[in-house]
């Protein structure tokens, strides 16, 4: 597969790039079909979207690799940690999102293991970011989520 990255959110704590080739709706992936969005077609109400969350906080990739520890996943390699790979389900009728992460690759892209990254739910790593179902306006909800879902669904001059 090819990445056509696209740098959505940054601050000192981490970053957000999604894939603007690789949208699919997300009720076809629930059924096993993978097509992809055409360009100038109207997107589905259901999309899922190809991220890389980056994490820029020393501290917070430190938390990120103890938790990992206490749980019994591997912490090899994550000293050389880059980013997590996964999908957010953006819910544009219901404004809900989730984020489901997949795997976390080092420096060289090369994979970690599985990613445990919004594991934690009472003391989240990224704050505003869930795995669940949730609310896209909700005052909690990160601005990265709110960036990526108008990125996807408000035209240019609709944007904050």
């Amino acid at each position: 597969m090819m990445w056509s990255w696209k740098l959505i959110y940054e601050d000192e704590t981490f970053n957000l790039f999604c894939d603007i080739d690789n949208v699919v709706g997300s009720e076809e992936l629930d059924e096993g079909i993978f097509a992809g969005v055409e360009c100038y077609r109207s997107l589905p109400e259901k999309i899922a979207v190809w991220v890389s969350i980056g994490i820029r906080d020393r501290g917070i990739l430190k938390k990120y690799i103890e938790r990992r520890k206490k749980a019994g996943f591997s912490s090899d390699g994550y000293d050389d940690f880059s980013y997590t790979l996964g999908l957010v389900e953006l819910d544009a009728v219901n404004n809900l999102y989730r984020v489901i992460p997949a795997m976390d690759l080092d420096e060289k892209d090369q994979q970690l293991g599985a990613s445990s990254l919004l594991d934690g739910t009472k003391d989240p790593l990224l704050k505003g970011i869930k795995g669940d179902w949730s609310k896209i306006g909700s005052p909690k909800t990160s601005k990265a989520i709110k960036l990526l879902f108008n990125f996807f669904y408000n035209p240019p001059s609709q944007r904050n």
